[in-house]
């Protein structure tokens, strides 16, 4: 029964990036014949289907599309399409511009080009999951799994297994060991199956009826941990260990091999390479068109800071980026002129006199903050991410907040997932800078494509409107 379960998630797997495959080229064609009652294109339109191909294979390979899609929802695997997918006309429009092909592009094939296939390959997931639901309702797609102890990271697991069916993986029960949580009786734990040392005689009882083994037992607990799995090594199952990170201020933990060294990383920012590329791939794209369409307002917002009062149009401060490096960070000036006392800065509140009548308007709306589009073309900051605070005021709270400087494991960004939650501007209670860091890291933690861009569509949505600015 394993094996065919493997094999089912195998041809799903193959199923996907065939369909894709095929799709790609078929839907061109298919709109060529629609548009022009021809399907073979001419000598133009041959380089044009090829720089899409490149394209799309670039962006495809970019972005998350195939990893671990199964653990995705359906919505957020056809938003996660729709991104690649609009991404490839994006990097292929760009081509076009440089290479002058501009003018011989076809829009209209174009156009039909990526309805058709965005159409399409949202169709095939669509398909895709119709079938895996059948798989799984025969129970040929669904895990079941046997836990070895109960720590934090494991009673995690089982909740997000059991509000996440489609994940396909069940916890059968657990076998209690030395070092495990307390749980409530009859609350969400897993069954209790018996003791540690009743674990080899179960799995003998009940071969064929479990797929997987995890362990999760104190990191401590080496030797044990070592004689439980001697215990079972005639059973030829999957056994993972879930090392239980609780307590180290753990932030994105991996698990990394150099040459035949595995080791655990505790605190890191983006794991994956693929992501982090995606994420300067989105910057570039994003801060580049924002410089090019509002190079009109740059123009109008820097003569009315000029008119305001005497002084520089953009206001230049020192600021912690990635890794604590320190940047200068870009702002249209919203103050007058003026010196602070030697490793001070005081943050602006309401009806603050340095304030110039044009720069309230500016710090209400956020405009003042439009520069910083050049520091994210620089590679200093990120269009979202943490805000980036005054160097003093990082050097104060990361003294007195746990976990502060998580911030900084990742690139500061123009806008960020605390400030689409209303915590932006002063903040003159600790709690209130506290809640912010949370969402800092929460962000650093489940950072996606698709939570950038709804941080972006919220940002406009919420934040351009809010008041908490001074």
């Amino acid at each position: 029964m394993g094996g065919r379960r493997v094999e089912a998630r195998a041809a799903l797997e193959l199923g996907l990036r065939l369909g894709d495959l095929l799709l790609l080229p078929g839907m061109a064609v298919l709109s060529h014949i629609v548009l022009y009652g021809a399907a073979a294109p001419d000598s133009s339109q041959r380089i044009v289907f090829g720089a899409v191909i490149l394209s799309a294979i670039v962006c495809f390979s970019v972005a998350p599309l195939y990893r671990n899609w199964r653990m995705r929802g359906l919505l957020a695997d056809l938003w996660m399409l729709l991104l690649a997918w609009s991404a490839t006309f994006a990097l292929f429009s760009l081509y076009a511009v440089v290479v002058g092909l501009a003018d011989a592009v076809p829009s209209t094939w174009l156009i039909g080009w990526y309805a058709f296939g965005l159409g399409s390959m949202a169709a095939l997931r669509v398909l895709l999951r119709v079938q895996l639901h059948r798989l799984r309702s025969r129970g040929m797609d669904h895990e079941r799994i046997l836990l070895v102890g109960l720590r934090a990271p494991a009673l995690r697991l089982h909740r997000l297994l059991r509000g996440k069916p489609e994940l396909g993986k069940d916890v059968i029960g657990y076998f209690a060991s030395a070092g495990d949580i307390a749980t409530r009786r009859g609350g969400d734990a897993p069954c209790r199956l018996g003791q540690l040392e009743d674990v080899p005689q179960y799995m003998d009882q009940h071969r064929g009826e479990f797929d997987q083994v995890w362990v999760s037992m104190p990191m401590g607990h080496a030797a044990a941990i070592k004689d439980m799995l001697k215990q079972i090594e005639r059973f030829p199952v999957p056994v993972r260990l879930i090392p239980d990170t609780t307590g180290l201020g753990a932030l994105n933990p991996g698990v990394h091999q150099v040459g035949d060294v595995t080791m655990i990383g505790v605190r890191q920012g983006l794991v994956d390479h693929r992501f982090r590329l995606f994420k300067r791939v989105e910057d570039i794209v994003v801060a580049g068109a924002a410089v090019i369409l509002l190079a009109p307002l740059f123009a109008v917002l820097a003569i009315g800071v000029k008119l305001s009062s005497p002084g520089p149009v953009l206001f230049r401060q020192k600021r912690h980026g990635l890794g604590g490096k320190e940047f200068w960070m870009l702002k249209f000036r919203s103050m007058r002129a003026h010196a602070e006392s030697a490793g001070q800065i005081t943050q602006a509140t309401r009806g603050d006199s340095r304030v110039t009548r044009f720069g309230a308007f500016l710090r209400r709306s956020s405009l003042d903050e439009l520069p910083q589009f050049f520091n994210v073309l620089g590679g200093n900051m990120s269009v979202v991410g943490p805000r980036p605070h005054a160097i003093q005021h990082n050097n104060h709270y990361e003294r007195v907040i746990e976990r502060y400087m998580h911030r900084h494991y990742v690139k500061p960004g123009i806008t960020g997932w605390a400030q689409v939650h209303g915590l932006r501007g002063e903040t003159p209670e600790l709690r209130s800078m506290k809640k912010r860091v949370q969402y800092d890291i929460d962000y650093i933690r489940r950072w996606s494509p698709t939570l950038d861009v709804r941080i972006i569509v919220l940002t406009a949505l919420k934040v351009l409107g809010q008041k908490s600015a001074y």
